[in-house]
């Protein structure tokens, strides 16, 4: 039974983790989700700018290949999961291809740094659903929420919106969610989305 992977992404503070919960409750062992690795490794120690250790060019590329890394073993490990309790559809927070957003050549240096195609790397994924930051859908809202590890201004928010989506634009199936109709219209967008793939 094949196995489709779906990159849910999106710039700062776009409703992921609300939106993943809500996949979760209404999908249950259908869908497996494939944890953000940003938040994997930032919660578990790495290193992150501030005191000692301003922010650099260097740490963000030494974070973004340790990302690179981890993303990968945790696609093959979910992969594996979801054979196992016969789910047929993963839910990626965020995918490779994320990583170009914040390098600051963008997919070019992105993919050259790091040895790979993006082509090949965007075919990983039967599709990308994009979920609008509020810091461009509506800024006045824009804050921390509920990620404490999240260290974007509003500026450098509405920056990482717009490399988002440039980062996956190449992907044949990226469809962004407007932001502006509020939290609970982009999860019954996104809920009527899943249904499609698991339904294809």
């Amino acid at each position: 039974m094949q196995i489709k992977k779906v990159v849910l992404t999106g710039g700062p503070c776009g409703g992921k983790s609300t939106t993943i919960k809500a996949i979760q409750v209404e999908f249950g062992d259908k869908v497996v989700v494939v944890p953000e690795a940003a938040t994997i490794l930032l919660s578990g120690g790495f290193p992150t700018p501030g005191g000692n250790l301003p922010w650099s060019e260097e740490w963000q590329a030494n974070f973004q290949a340790t990302i690179l890394t981890l993303q990968k073993s945790l696609e093959q490990i979910h992969e594996q999961i979801a054979k196992n309790i016969g789910a047929t559809l993963l839910v990626c927070d965020r995918g490779i291809m994320d990583g170009a957003a914040y390098t600051p050549g963008g997919p070019s240096e992105f993919t050259a740094t790091h040895n790979i195609v993006e082509d090949e790397t965007v075919a990983r994924y039967e599709a990308v659903i994009h979920l609008e930051s509020l810091a461009t859908a509506r800024p006045e809202l824009y804050g921390k929420g509920n990620n404490e590890h999240r260290m974007e201004s509003l500026e450098e928010a509405q920056a990482l919106e717009a490399k988002t989506r440039k980062a996956w634009a190449s992907h044949p199936k990226h469809m962004v969610i407007d932001g502006t109709k509020g939290i609970n219209k982009t999860i019954t967008k996104v809920v009527a989305e899943v249904k499609q793939f698991l339904a294809s």
